[in-house]
């Protein structure tokens, strides 16, 4: 267990090439930093500047947005498929290449030869359904292949999520950063060179398969009766407290999309803020994680996981209503809100990253991360659409607060806010529902301890 010995021992005692369990942890290391880097590029404020390139409005890109958790239903299909294959690390390596092929060139070209807006639409959705829909058959692999090196003492996989979310973030932050800068620079050039980071990207995701290759694959329990499609809807239901855990990230993913793509789209093209705004704003996110990770962790000792979570999310309210009131008159308003929502981030990350792994059961745990994914995106694609119709709904109304203009995307964070406020509250009472007796007692011990930081 790691006591006491600084950061740089917790890290070569994590992480090392030599000794199987360190290289896979210094593994899913390097695919969380590669990851951060090509998500710049292929996610977020730069996808929704490559959609709007090509005249995609608000609506279009809600519908957009909402494909793939539609197209990832077919994961209750990967069990079927899965559990018959022994040595799943080449199907695996072959479909995320395939994934990010259409993700990313096929997406690329495609506007090359539809030049139709509203049929480029339609194009995008079809190439992100297939996508999405071929990756979801395979996709649940990964999660059992590398849950392996996890470490199993709860402090070690509390500072190894954290380590990672730190290296990461900080990485992701800083190409944010510059990228963001470089785009606002180029002015008239920018759609270019959005679409040279596209490029770059799927050089990024084959680097980041290669180490994936390097990483050794554990048998996989499974019962020795085949899994059927029932058992997919059923298996994870004999777990009381994995069930618990999973309806937790269910209304998450939910309330996490509700303005999901909206925002930075009324961020770009409604406050009209440049990229360079936006990017900083994001990249001192690591500068704000790397100070606070500690106190987050000793919250996290002291309260449990599910409690630090609901801690989170309750404070994490008053800053969507803040939010409400962001438009192009407050724009100073934008960076003191975003610096808030970064410190309760860490907390969030940290504690919502162990959710699903709290009471996982080792047997058909593709099954189970199957159901996940399942709900998990139909749930996302939920709140997509919930957002979605809310702003066509609301359409171009628009209601005036002095000099403040409030818009249909406003609306969802305030609706975030509603559903926040249950949640968080019914977590901190009924904690103990979704966390494991062993960590029920060292939690409750750990109370009983003067808060004394050594």
């Amino acid at each position: 267990m790691l006591r006491h010995i600084g950061i740089a021992g917790q890290v070569r005692n994590l992480y090392g090439w030599r000794e199987e369990h360190q290289r896979g942890r210094m593994i899913i290391l390097l695919d969380a930093l590669l990851t951060a880097v090509f998500n710049v590029f292929i996610t977020g404020i730069f996808y929704t500047g490559f959609l709007t390139m090509y005249e995609i409005d608000l609506v279009s890109v809600g519908i957009i947005t909402f494909i793939p958790p539609l197209a990832s239903t077919f994961h209750m299909f990967s069990p079927m498929i899965l559990e018959r294959i022994r040595r799943r690390k080449p199907v695996l390596i072959a479909a995320k290449i395939y994934f990010y092929s259409m993700y990313i060139i096929a997406t690329n070209l495609m506007p090359l030869v539809v030049t139709d807006p509203h049929q480029r639409v339609i194009w995008f959705c079809i190439i992100l359904f297939l996508a999405y829909a071929v990756y979801s058959l395979f996709s649940d692999g990964f999660t059992p292949w590398f849950y392996n090196f996890y470490p199993s003492e709860p402090k070690d996989r509390a500072a190894f999520i954290s380590y990672n979310q730190i290296f990461s973030s900080a990485t992701s932050s800083a190409v944010l950063l510059l990228t963001g800068l470089l785009v606002t620079a180029v002015g008239s050039r920018q759609n270019t060179f959005i679409l040279v980071f596209r490029y770059f990207a799927f050089v990024l995701v084959l680097v980041d398969v290669f180490f994936q290759a390097h990483a050794k694959e554990y048998p996989y329990p499974v019962r020795a009766k085949r899994i059927n499609l029932r058992e997919v809807f059923t298996l994870s239901r004999q777990h009381k407290k994995f069930m618990a855990c999973l309806y937790l990230m269910f209304i998450w993913n939910y309330i996490s999309n509700l303005n999901n793509g909206l925002w930075n789209y009324y961020l770009l093209n409604t406050v009209h803020f440049p990229y360079s705004t936006i990017s900083t704003a994001s990249a001192l996110y690591p500068l704000i994680l790397f100070t606070v990770s500690p106190m987050w962790r000793r919250i996290l000792a002291r309260q449990s996981w599910i409690r630090t979570f609901a801690i989170g999310v309750l404070i994490w309210v008053p800053t969507e209503i803040y939010f409400f009131f962001l438009s192009p008159a407050t724009k100073w308003m934008y960076y003191p809100g975003a610096l808030a929502q970064h410190f309760l981030s860490v907390g969030l990350n940290l504690s919502y990253a162990n959710v699903f792994y709290m009471n996982l059961p080792k047997e058909n745990a593709s099954t189970h991360t199957s159901f996940q994914a399942l709900f998990c995106n139909l749930c996302a694609f939920l709140g997509l659409m919930t957002g979605t119709l809310l702003c066509n709904w609301i359409g171009d109304w628009t209601w005036q607060i002095g000099a403040i203009t409030i818009t249909a995307v406003q609306y969802t964070t305030i609706l975030r806010a509603v559903f926040m406020l249950p949640l968080g509250l019914y977590l901190m009472k009924h904690w103990r529902n979704f966390t494991p007796e062993s960590e029920i007692e060292a939690v409750e011990l750990q109370q009983k301890k003067p808060n004394v930081r050594k």
